[in-house]
């Protein structure tokens, strides 16, 4: 009997855990759509959304064909710099200040990205480009 009631105490122990454990979250509530040059990349693709302190991470789990974007919330809201990966067969980069141009507005949970990014296409690597970007990401 002693068995009995240490078996069913250890099962509502276990149970009224996983109630309380985060759930994850729902399929598909976090994906981003993505143009190149105003041609779609395919997706939605999944994506992870981060946040540390002000600074907001968007990436791909796949790290060989996706894309990583970085933004500030703090005073004003801006993109830090967003790395292409083999996305809709283009590789490049923008980095605020520095390569490309990007801006950014948020709607809910959402972040909108625009902008510019140097690189190459792979039907052309040896060829410089600067391609247009458009990221809507739901966080």
């Amino acid at each position: 009997m002693d068995n009995r009631l240490v078996a069913m105490a250890a099962v509502a122990l276990i149970a009224g855990t996983a109630g309380c454990a985060a759930q994850p979250a729902a399929l598909g509530s976090t994906t981003a759509k993505v143009t190149i040059n105003g041609e779609s990349t395919g997706g939605p693709h999944p994506v992870v959304c981060s946040q540390t302190g002000w600074a907001w991470t968007i990436e791909t789990p796949d790290q060989d064909k996706g894309f990583t974007a970085g933004i500030d919330t703090g005073d004003e809201v801006s993109v830090q710099s967003v790395e292409f990966r083999d996305l809709g067969g283009f590789t490049g980069s923008f980095w605020n200040g520095n390569i490309g141009e990007a801006d950014i507005t948020t709607e809910g949970g959402t972040f909108i990205i625009n902008g510019s990014a140097d690189g190459a296409f792979t039907d052309n690597p040896s060829e410089a480009v600067t391609a247009t970007f458009h990221i809507e990401a739901n966080c």
